[in-house]
């Protein structure tokens, strides 16, 4: 039977009786054990995370300027940062890797820590601790044209407003159904973020003018986002995660688990077919709990360079 704080069980208390405040130190102390269990489980468990693998690959663009031919543009996601917090050196390394390839524009792809959707307070707790452990790394992050980001699932699962204002004070812009337009010699790129698919509100429109025919490079945490693109819009590639490329993929039997419905599981990530637009999807630089591990997929730091064609 269900037991007071006091020892007592409720029924010897009779009917009618409720100690005071009993039932709310018992849950509090019950999610604090909780807390703490799975902080332990999180350090003792979590393998060191290995350091990403360069991928390095072109989009060809018809109609598009000699301005932007080469443009480079480095996509990082699906960052989890866990327990142990002082662990950054995969992080290091990402931007490190991305410095060096001097991008026009970094794309960040979404979910930068580690949550679950039923665990709110925890997720926002671990959250605070990640975000806090990257921005020393990440604030180095250098582009032209600046970095660019979007929300994920995991990001609304602790908070989208904690999320967002991290990421401006690290110096990225927050696209969520909003574009902007990169201007060279009179000449425009347009980059439109797209709203997640599970948590949050996707515009068909990502915020864009639909009679303008710019080039468009689209970002989105889901690749099922590419679905949800009005068809009148112009979309010359979409750049996404959320996969983790399938994170344990097996011989002949590729991933058995993508979260993804256009993602298949011999097609988790690199380009993926689909009626749409050309969609990458990255494997990320993370891993998500409660199976913090990979199996024949490395993470990934994507190097896409845009290509006049035409």
């Amino acid at each position: 039977r269900p037991t007071c704080a006091t020892g007592r069980t409720w029924s010897s208390l009779g009917a009618n009786t409720i100690p005071v405040g009993a039932g709310t130190r018992e849950t509090s102390r019950r999610r604090s054990r909780l807390t703490a269990a799975v902080d332990w489980a999180t350090r003792a468990l979590s393998p060191r995370r290995p350091v990403a693998e360069v991928t390095e690959s072109e989009c060809r663009i018809v109609d598009l300027a000699d301005v932007f031919d080469g443009y480079t543009v480095v996509a990082l996601g699906d960052f989890h940062h866990r327990q142990p917090w002082t662990d950054v050196r995969w992080l290091r390394h990402a931007v490190d890797a991305s410095n060096d390839r001097g991008p026009d524009i970094v794309v960040l792809l979404g979910d930068y820590g580690s949550s679950f959707k039923r665990v709110r307070s925890l997720s926002r707790r671990w959250y605070r601790a990640g975000l806090a452990a990257m921005t020393p790394e990440l604030v180095r992050l250098r582009a032209t044209d600046g970095i660019f980001a979007v929300l994920g699932n995991h990001d609304y699962y602790a908070g989208a407003d904690l999320v967002r204002g991290w990421l401006s004070d690290i110096g990225a812009e927050v696209l969520v159904n909003e574009s902007r337009h990169i201007v060279r010699a009179g000449q425009m790129l347009r980059l439109a973020g797209i709203d997640d698919v599970g948590e949050g509100s996707p515009d068909p429109w990502v915020g864009c003018d639909p009679s303008e025919l710019s080039p468009t490079i689209a970002l989105s945490h889901n690749p099922d986002a590419i679905e949800r693109l009005d068809r009148r819009l112009r979309v010359d590639a979409m750049l996404a995660g959320h996969t983790h490329g399938g994170q344990i993929v097996l011989p002949w039997l590729g991933a058995p688990l993508t979260m993804s419905r256009v993602c298949k599981r011999t097609a988790a990530h690199g380009w993926i077919p689909n009626r749409r637009a050309p969609l990458y999807v990255t494997r990320g630089l993370g891993e998500q709990l409660p199976l913090p591990i990979r199996l024949g997929c490395r993470p990934e730091i994507l190097v896409l360079r845009l290509r006049a064609w035409g």
